[in-house]
């Protein structure tokens, strides 16, 4: 079975006892070659399961000493479907959450006949697993990874036959977790990272080339497989606090940031800085249509 920018093929469903495997790979904040400001806006319906676990909004630091508490900063976030998708009447293949201190970005492999399924199961699965096994008030490194594999057993429970899997469950997944004194990225497979400093906004591209790591491989009978037969690791990515005020994730629509007008790119980028999601919602609504929209994959952001 062929299956186009999706990655390897499979043969087999199922494997007992999944990988976990976590690639650190500390990354200082570095200038990357894709360099743009972003913004953000949230129109995806938060599940029922999302909304009842409590969020955690982080506040922003000041350097001047005050007796008034720090005004919460907003998370941002935006899941807008692309032109293509519209045109050919595709489902939004993206999901935006976040809780307690994560915030995520999922992106369903495009050649998946219904991956929008696995991003939107997993979101709401790993919020319940959270919810229902996590009293502190912070998800730990640990903790995430352990509630992830979790998740996919149980997604998997429901069904590991290989055509289904490839359907459903091929998706990136990119999460923001924010500590006390750092900001710690989980990705695998493609997408942004959105850094802001005092300098402005920028991203970095995470790129697989042409096969992107979906975390769903791990699960997979390593024969079966062209690529990733070793299986796929989350790569992390850590930015202190000292240098980054805020870091958030993005689907890799966000690579048509640049085909925008830089009147728009200046607004974009301000509605970003200002937590101004609606308003970022109608920007990309007014620069994408069916016909001649810049955005043609959907574009998620959480920020």
């Amino acid at each position: 079975m062929s299956i186009l920018n999706c990655g390897p093929l499979f043969q087999k469903s199922d494997r007992d006892n999944p990988k976990c495997m976590v690639e650190e790979n500390l990354t200082k904040s570095e200038n990357v070659e894709d360099k743009s400001t972003v913004s953000v806006e949230s129109t995806e319906e938060v599940s029922a399961e999302l909304k009842s676990v409590k969020t955690s909004v982080s506040t922003s630091e000041s350097s001047n000493e005050s007796t008034k508490p720090s005004e919460p900063r907003t998370i941002v976030k935006v899941c807008k479907m692309g032109s293509e998708h519209m045109r050919k009447n595709v489902n939004n293949h993206d999901f935006v959450f976040s809780f307690l201190n994560l915030k995520a970005v999922t992106d369903g492999c495009g050649s998946g006949k219904h991956s929008e399924v696995g991003t939107r199961l997993f979101g709401q699965l790993l919020a319940r697993e959270i919810k229902q096994h996590l009293s502190d008030e912070k998800i730990s490194e640990d903790a995430f990874l352990k509630t992830v594999n979790a998740v996919f057993e149980k997604m998997l429970s429901l069904c590991n036959d290989t055509n289904f899997i490839f359907e459903n469950y091929c998706f990136t997944i990119l999460v923001c977790l924010e500590f006390e004194s750092e900001f710690v990225v989980y990705s695998c497979g493609d997408g942004y990272i959105i850094k802001e400093n005092s300098d402005g906004i920028s991203f970095e591209r995470l790129d697989d080339g042409t096969f992107p790591a979906y975390y769903v491989y791990n699960w997979v009978d390593a024969s079966a497989l062209e690529e990733y037969k070793e299986g796929v690791a989350f790569k992390v990515s850590r930015f202190s606090k000292t240098e980054y005020s805020n870091v958030g994730v993005a689907s890799d629509g966000l690579r048509f940031f640049d085909d925008l007008y830089e009147p728009e790119k200046t607004k974009f980028f301000d509605l970003l800085v200002k937590g101004k999601g609606g308003k970022i919602d109608m920007l990309i609504n007014r620069n994408n249509n069916k016909r001649s929209g810049l955005f043609h994959d959907d574009i998620s952001i959480c920020f």
